[in-house]
């Protein structure tokens, strides 16, 4: 008999005593809540378990993260390797150590919902639905197949994540389907108002600053219909802002009404350019773009990396 799926994932999961749980790059609500409530329920199956991120988790998370260890490097030894919402490889931040293990044959397990990538081939197993309006809908489903308990905790850390996927539940990935979960899980104890209040209600006045100066250079292709604007590590350091503060910008830039699709592009310290793309259209698909600037994502949801810095000539902005 073929096994699915979830028989695939206690096989595996029997055949270890130890898992380490990988989040990507920029960790977001979806990655935090999920890493932190799959570790619950492995840790529930009598699993050690170990949490790694390579980036730090933006203060609006902390909240989520109630004391947990959180490491940036894998540990020497361990039974499988359970990589959470990480769209792509790069995303990962350990796409050598994750080719090397796939070389050693150790157990590799991807739960994502983002369209298929250069990752599928790589694990052992993909738990995957690109349907899902977030990785935090998939792990949800994975209690009720498990028959574990979901706590006042792990209820607020999935709530956070589909909160974050959906955009506070105004994206058009809130499904029916997706609000009959979130009402389990405020039955089961989430903190609805505790995670709005971090995530959405939370600015610093650096974050002001440094919005001011994007929305100040906002324009418009109106034969497209984008808007964009774009932010330089100088000003980054003019506002005394961090980069983590520039999350959700792009979907600001969004909510024009002649626009149908937004772009962010903003400089990191380390010589890169990276761009955000977000859009609320049926008839773009931004992912495709993404991936011709070596990105990825979602139709709707999209990003991507690319060496240079930005340079104003006249008015006009250029890739250096």
């Amino acid at each position: 008999m073929k096994m699915n799926n979830f028989d695939k994932l206690k096989t595996i999961l029997a055949g270890g005593s130890h898992f380490v749980l990988v989040g990507h790059l920029e960790p977001d609500g979806d990655a935090v809540g999920s890493m932190l409530a799959l570790e619950s329920l492995l840790n529930s199956l009598n699993k050690k378990t170990t949490l790694v991120l390579k980036d730090t988790v933006p203060a609006i998370f902390n909240f989520l993260i109630q004391g947990r260890e959180i490491k940036t490097e894998l540990p020497p030894k361990f039974d499988g390797l359970i990589l959470i919402d990480n769209g792509d490889l790069r995303r990962t931040g350990i796409s050598a150590e994750i080719t090397k293990l796939k070389k050693q044959r150790l157990p590799i397990i991807h739960f994502d919902h983002h369209q298929k990538s250069d990752l599928w081939r790589l694990v052992t197993l993909n738990f995957c639905d690109d349907s899902a309006s977030s990785t935090a809908e998939i792990v949800f489903g994975l209690f009720g197949d498990f028959g574990a308990e979901i706590t006042v905790e792990i209820a607020t850390q999935l709530l956070a994540g589909i909160f974050n996927d959906t955009g506070g539940f105004r994206h058009s990935n809130t499904s029916e389907k997706v609000l009959n979960i979130v009402a389990e899980l405020l039955r089961r104890g989430g903190k609805l108002k505790k995670i709005a209040d971090n995530i959405e209600n939370s600015h610093s006045i650096a974050k002001f600053k440094l919005w001011g100066i994007a929305l100040n250079r906002l324009s418009i292709n109106k034969n497209f219909g984008i808007s964009w604007s774009y932010l330089t590590w100088k000003d980054l350091a003019k506002a005394g802002a961090m980069e983590e503060e520039i999350s959700g910008l792009v979907n600001l830039l969004n909510s024009a009404p002649e626009s149908k699709a937004s772009l962010l592009l903003y400089e990191s310290e380390d010589g890169k350019i990276k761009g955000s793309l977000r859009s609320e259209s049926n008839d773009i698909d931004l992912a495709r773009l993404a991936e011709l600037l070596g990105g990825g994502g979602h139709k709707k949801a999209a990003g991507f990396m690319i060496n240079g810095r930005i340079a104003n000539f006249e008015g006009k902005i250029k890739i250096v």
